[in-house]
């Protein structure tokens, strides 16, 4: 599409519509082409679609705003819409039996991240940021500790990129592993939602195995984020600094989480009939079908050369160590 045309289409409209209207355009095809190779899916079709386009014919910075309000916003409407369909009491006895699996994963995912980068002789921060990404919740959770750890623009630029790299392998490793050893849905959401990063990858990750396990991973995701809190808290004594706490701890607060609990409330009472609740479900998966063709849109595969070794190292130590926890505390207790 001509250059000059599309940025009179941005001076005309919202500068966030094209970028959605695109991101909508590969989830109907990866939708279509997902019901026509069920064992792949929609949701896998469409962030590999979004990698093929931006590594090969590129993306134009037009888009770029539609392709964060997807990532960050549509994200939270289909966790919240995906709550029409849960009963408050299955999500409270979810949450309640994943908070030991999350607890185990986050001290060793954060306390041995940093011990291995110390290892490799990597930036404490640096460390400490790959650490609570890969325990908590991937580039969100990195981009509300920075100010707290008073991190530098390139440390955080490097995190989130290897952040990025091990949930597109999550994608792929993480149904098969689950195939392989044939997990339940039960099992397999937990570990999906207490290990896979990102909220939108553990979301997504969840779905492509079963619609139950992706409604336990949405669940168990959501608990596991709220942990991003007491870790703002700790990181200025851990780390002796003086970073904006205050302020961290605002931006880390999870508000669409209570929304999500409210339509759960709604559902558990009655109060949304079961043709709308699954109407809505409906929605919010073609929702996450386009949030996983923004990621993909915007994953430029040349970045991860640019990391070095001991980023990468650090990155797959963390996600390996996180994975492998959950997995063994499920293996005892589910």
């Amino acid at each position: 599409m001509n250059n000059t045309y599309l940025i009179k289409i941005n001076h005309r409209l919202p500068n966030w519509v094209i970028g959605v209207f695109f991101t909508i355009l590969i989830a109907l095809i990866a939708k279509y082409f997902g019901e026509m190779f069920p064992l792949v899916g929609g949701i896998l079709i469409a962030i590999l679609i979004g990698i093929l386009i931006k590594n090969t014919v590129g993306v134009h910075t037009a888009f770029e705003p539609g392709l964060n309000l997807t990532v960050k916003k549509l994200l939270k409407v289909s966790v919240i819409l995906l709550g029409a369909s849960l009963n408050l009491t299955q999500i409270l006895s979810i949450g309640a039996k994943s908070l030991g699996v999350i607890l185990v994963s986050v001290i060793l995912g954060i306390g041995l991240t940093l011990w291995f980068g110390k290892l490799l002789k990597l930036d404490r921060r640096l460390s400490l940021l790959i650490g609570v990404g890969t325990s908590i919740c991937g580039a969100t959770a990195i981009s509300c500790v920075k100010g707290t750890l008073e991190a530098k623009d390139d440390e955080t630029a490097y995190a989130i990129s290897t952040i990025v790299l091990f949930n597109l392998l999550a994608f792929f490793i993480y149904p098969l592993v689950g195939h392989l050893f044939h997990f339940n849905a039960e099992a397999f959401g937990v570990w999906a939602g207490t290990a896979v990063h990102d909220t939108s990858s553990a979301v997504a990750v969840g779905y492509v195995y079963s619609n139950e396990a992706g409604q336990i991973s949405t669940t168990v995701k959501l608990v596991r984020t709220l942990f991003l809190l007491p870790v703002i808290l700790i990181l200025p004594f851990l780390m002796k600094t003086k970073g904006t706490t205050k302020e961290s701890l605002t931006k880390a607060f999870p508000w669409f989480v209570l929304v999500f609990l409210f339509m759960s409330i709604l559902n558990s009472i009655g109060l949304i009939p079961h043709k709308l609740a699954d109407s809505l479900t409906d929605i919010a998966k073609f929702l996450i079908i386009m949030v996983m063709a923004a990621v993909g849109l915007q994953v430029n595969v040349k970045q991860f050369a640019k990391l070095g070794i001991k980023p990468l190292l650090t990155g797959l130590f963390a996600s390996l160590l996180v994975s492998l926890a959950s997995l063994a505390m499920i293996w005892m207790f589910f």
